[in-house]
């Protein structure tokens, strides 16, 4: 609530442009999530661009249109969420679990397109593919056409925090170790 307060102070006057520093650091899930909510509102309903700074990708994720990676003070990337994971090959993993497994199953699953190697254990898989959703596809249409149901599926994606990686070479919790107080390896601009 204190931190919403606060955000709603800074808006009094109605700026063009409003800045947040980590408006979410230390507070528990649902706040944050309050917090994230009151942003939305705020890009819907004003002309105002917001500049936020934050070391959750997530954050970054569901609340900003560009985002900038600072490294050591230069800027290494910058872009829409969507283009930055995009911009780096990654492999996608399909977890998915049937009821049972017919013979040969796990052959035709390595059969599929773009899959990479594909590792089980009982009835769950996980398939590692260079193309998630062409891949889940033709898994579906497969398991369609031997009347396999699917019990469940996922696809974890590239990430924020693989492209983080990628561009500065190291994981943010070093870049955390390093970062004088006042430097933050992310600054996000929404609006």
């Amino acid at each position: 609530m204190r931190r919403r307060v606060e955000i709603a102070r800074g808006l009094i006057h109605e700026p063009r442009v409003f800045f947040l520093d980590e408006p979410t650091t230390g507070l528990d899930p649902v706040s944050r999530v309050a917090v994230w909510e009151m942003l939305r509102q705020l890009k819907q309903t004003r002309d105002l661009t917001v500049f936020l700074t934050t070391h959750y990708m997530d954050e970054a994720d569901k609340l900003c249109d560009r985002i900038a990676i600072v490294d050591h003070g230069k800027l290494v990337a910058l872009d829409s969420p969507m283009r930055l994971k995009a911009s780096i090959s990654g492999t996608n993993i399909l977890e998915v679990s049937f009821p049972m497994i017919p013979a040969g199953w796990e052959e035709e699953m390595r059969k599929l397109p773009e899959v990479e190697s594909v590792s089980g254990h009982e009835n769950l898989f996980r398939i590692a593919t260079r193309n998630g959703p062409a891949t889940t596809m033709a898994l579906l249409d497969a398991a369609a056409q031997v009347q396999l149901p699917v019990q469940s599926l996922s696809v974890q994606s590239t990430t924020l925090d693989d492209v983080f990686v990628h561009y500065t070479g190291r994981q943010l919790r070093d870049a955390l170790q390093e970062a004088s107080p006042k430097e933050s390896p992310l600054m996000m601009r929404r609006g």
